[in-house]
This record gives C-alpha cells, sequence and structure tokens, in this order.
C-alpha cells in the first residue's frame, strides 16, 4: 500500500518518479511558493494567509503549506495573528535599514572577490553577470518590473557566486529572500541598471577595488531608494 504522506514529503522528479537526488521536498516547495507570492505582491503586506485557501491555490494538501508557513513564521516573513491564522508581515523602516546594514560589507567583499576570480581566468562567472544584465535590459524595455527585479537580484547572486566562497555564499542565502523582498516593494530607476553595469566593468576588468567602491555606491543608493518607495524618505 502507499503511504499516502509521503505526496506531502517531496515532489516529483522530473523523469515523474519519485524519490533520488532531485526530489524537493513538498514543505520546501510550498515555501519557495509563498515567499514568490510575497515577493511579487500576490500576497501583499498586512494580508491575511488562510492555510486552506493557500493550499488550495498551490495544489497541494495542507499538511506541508502548515509546514511552510510555521518556517516562514519563524523566519519572520509572516506573523502570528493573535486568535488564529498568519498575515503577510510588514517591513518596518528598522527591517530595511538592518538588512543593507548586514548585506553591504558582504555584497562588497563578493563584487571584490569576484573581479579576482576574473583575473585569474574566470569566464563563466563573467559571462553569467553579462546574461543578468541583458535580462534586466529587456524586462525594463518591455515595462515588465517583475522580471526587472529578478534580473536584478540575479546579477547580485552570480557576483556572489562568482566570488567562490562557500561560506559568503552560504550567508547571503540567508538573506536572499529578504534583498528580494524589498528589491520587489521599491522603484527600480533606470540608474540601477547603469551601476549594475558598472559593476560589471570593473569585474570584467579583474579591477577588485574599483569593483568594490563602485559596489558600494550601488548599495548606498539602492538603500536610499528603498526608503523613499517604502517610507517616503526625501
Amino acid at each position: 500500500m502507499t503511504d499516502g504522506r509521503r505526496a506531502d514529503s517531496t515532489a516529483a522528479t522530473p523523469d515523474g518518479g519519485a524519490g533520488g537526488q532531485a526530489a524537493v521536498p513538498m514543505g520546501t516547495r510550498a515555501r519557495e511558493a509563498v515567499l514568490q507570492r510575497i515577493v511579487d505582491r500576490r500576497y501583499a503586506q498586512g494580508a491575511r494567509l488562510v492555510e486552506r485557501e493557500v493550499a488550495e491555490e498551490l495544489g497541494m494538501s495542507r499538511v506541508p503549506v502548515r509546514e511552510a508557513l510555521r518556517a516562514l513564521v519563524s523566519e519572520g516573513l509572516l506573523e502570528l495573528l493573535p486568535h488564529s491564522g498568519v498575515r503577510v508581515r510588514r517591513l518596518e523602516r528598522a527591517d530595511v535599514e538592518h538588512l543593507y546594514e548586514v548585506w553591504e560589507p558582504l555584497t562588497i567583499q563578493a563584487a571584490r572577490l569576484a573581479a579576482r576570480a576574473r583575473a585569474a581566468g574566470d569566464t563563466e562567472g563573467l559571462a553569467t553577470l553579462e546574461a543578468a544584465l541583458h535580462q534586466a535590459e529587456r524586462a525594463a524595455a518591455a515595462d515588465e518590473a517583475t522580471r526587472e527585479v529578478a534580473a536584478h537580484t540575479a546579477f547580485h547572486e552570480r557576483m556572489v557566486a562568482m566570488a567562490g566562497n562557500p561560506l559568503l555564499a552560504r550567508t547571503m542565502e540567508q538573506l536572499s529572500w529578504q534583498l528580494r523582498l524589498v528589491f520587489g516593494l521599491r522603484e527600480e530607476p533606470a540608474h540601477m541598471r547603469a551601476q549594475h553595469a558598472e559593476m560589471y566593468r570593473h569585474i570584467a576588468a579583474g579591477d577588485a577595488e574599483a569593483a568594490a567602491a563602485s559596489t558600494l555606491l550601488h548599495v548606498r543608493d539602492s538603500r536610499a531608494v528603498a526608503l523613499r518607495s517604502l517610507f517616503g524618505d526625501v
């Protein structure tokens, strides 16, 4: 007899079977699906999420959805309501400031290490950065804000990957969804793309300190844009 719980614990592999290294826990899939809906604002800040309704929307049973919602409460992206259920947590100014305080030194170091990797001959990592730049340009030209945010996020994630430091990558991964959320809520002015292009040029030239300096300017500007978009800062 098939264990009915197994369908809630793993996703199907690409060949249609279950199990194996390609299997993804259903709770993980549910978490990522809910996160994506928060990031692209289908689940707005302050919105109440009902476990049954989320499960129906995702085409899953309530068990992995319950697991996902609990995980997101512990991660601070959802919050428990006084009597029952959860809601999407509203970002406070302090949340954004704390995020940038941590992200700034880490992403500057990522840019520095990526430039050093390029100087040592890394062409593959550089190609992924260039691809992210082109993706952002195409999304902006098509006025597709969600795709543009995804491309900007991809640029930073690929820069971290190019840096080649596993500890840095793991640390940055913990910030990934918070960054995506802030990027998705703020404006995406054109000069952000220009700043990424400048960072790319320095990385491509293998100039670690110029890459770090341009990244510092970008992060500081990104913070200002986020605070202005979310809280009306002048």
